[in-house]
């Protein structure tokens, strides 16, 4: 199974996702190996593992994996060596103002591509302009991917009403991209949890003396655990529509 976090645009949350799922105990629980990779040139995650491992941090089941270029071939490669010893490899994307080889890319070939974005015009135009031009040739070439892709309301406020996010996006969105029912809240602890390569569980358990932050820690982990819940109940569903389709082409 692949999944992709994806935004044209810088500054979503993609890597922070991206790093947290594969690490989340969702995800571990429900599968057996793990791999993160990075296609993004500037390493944001490579320079965190590498704290990671120097430091003598747990990695658990999860592998990393950094491919850096700008050859097509050479990251497809890459993604079908490291998925023959993986059983989920999820992939952070980087944001892309031309070009976008590494977006195509990863609309393509992934089980589900998880959209980060705000419930903001900006968000939405950019949305429209860059991102969907791109969902659209895939799902012409390939309309067996639709489904496969979902918003995940972002930097929302924690509190905030989610029927009236979840409105908002069912009544913006295109056919065939749909909207994961949970949120990724605006929480100050996603932008200072992961100095010295740290996980949120590792954050977490070195704010636990400390009531406030440990309480951000927990609620910050616990978001990020529901996010990945929701990832594999759509893996689910796609995987379960996929076969019928199968089923229903073979007689």
């Amino acid at each position: 199974m692949i999944i992709s976090f994806v935004q044209t645009k810088g500054g979503t949350g993609k890597s922070t996702l991206a790093l947290s799922t594969a690490f989340s105990n969702h995800m571990n629980s429900a599968f057996g190996s793990v791999a993160l990779v990075e296609l993004d040139p500037q390493g944001t995650l490579r320079n965190w593992w590498n704290e990671r491992t120097e430091l003598g941090r747990d990695t658990g089941r999860v592998s990393f994996h950094h491919i850096s270029s700008s050859q097509k071939e050479v990251f497809a490669d890459g993604i079908k060596a490291i998925a023959t010893h993986n059983d989920l490899i999820v992939m952070d994307i980087p944001g892309e103002s031309t070009g976008k080889l590494h977006t195509r890319f990863a609309c393509a070939v992934s089980d589900l591509v998880i959209i980060p974005m705000r419930t903001s015009t900006n968000d939405e135009a950019a949305f429209a302009d860059n991102l969907y031009p791109i969902i659209k040739e895939i799902l012409k070439v390939d309309p067996g991917k639709k489904g496969c892709f979902y918003v995940l309301p972002s930097f929302t406020h924690p509190k905030a009403n989610r029927d009236t996010i979840m409105g908002y996006f069912t009544d913006i969105l295109p056919p065939h991209v749909g909207c994961l029912r949970t949120i990724y809240p605006d929480r100050s602890v996603y932008e200072n949890f992961n100095r010295e390569g740290a996980t949120l569980a590792d954050y977490a358990y070195s704010v636990r003396e400390n009531k406030r932050h440990s309480k951000q820690a927990l609620s910050a982990a616990g978001d990020v655990e529901e996010i990945a819940r929701a990832i594999t109940q759509m893996l689910e569903k796609e995987h379960v529509s996929a076969k019928k389709e199968e089923a229903t082409l073979r007689g």
